[in-house]
């Protein structure tokens, strides 16, 4: 298979979940797909500079989610001020059985974070990063990474907890 193969059967074999990567990440569907184009590029930029033996779709997320922290770095709003944080009202630590949600719900819901949140829970929950490595990667503290990772975790589970009390009233109707 030649090279320009390969990246066309690379490219529409992982497109869709690399752009639904960036959307967990950046929460708007016009900007998760430019990442991940642009995520394409860089892949093929640095494919040469890879050993040849290597598992391609962990090393194309990696770079996924690489490309979606600068990202959202960039961003002014990114990481809140220390006087807005104390005013951010706690949420209740909400437990909801597996049962009561769908990936889809959870998905939503999880975009619906603060970015911040969001992509911290996304890093801890999802990829499976330690704090202390997320800490790195943002330029925060460890401590803060998993206050962040608390505070999205209780939202989340306020808002499945608000979403099926509506869910189970609008049913008795």
């Amino acid at each position: 298979m030649d090279n320009e193969s390969f990246w066309e059967n690379q490219y529409r074999r992982n497109i869709g979940r690399i752009t639904g990567l960036c959307y967990l990440y950046v929460g708007d569907q016009s900007v998760a797909e430019d990442l991940a184009h642009d995520i394409f590029l860089k892949a093929m930029e640095k494919f040469h500079t890879i050993r040849a033996v290597f598992n391609f779709d962990a090393w194309l997320k990696r770079i996924a989610v690489n490309q979606c922290i600068d990202y959202l770095r960039q961003q002014p709003d990114f990481v809140p001020l220390p006087e807005e944080l104390a005013e951010e009202e706690e949420a209740e630590d909400v437990a909801l059985g597996v049962k009561d949600i769908t990936a889809d719900e959870l998905a939503e819901t999880i975009r619906q974070l603060p970015e911040l949140q969001r992509t911290v829970f996304n890093l801890y929950a999802i990829e499976g990063y330690s704090h202390k490595r997320i800490a790195t990667l943002l330029g925060i503290s460890v401590d803060y990474s998993k206050q962040l990772h608390h505070r999205a975790r209780a939202r989340l589970g306020k808002m499945l907890a608000d979403k099926h009390e509506v869910m189970k009233t609008k049913r008795k109707d």
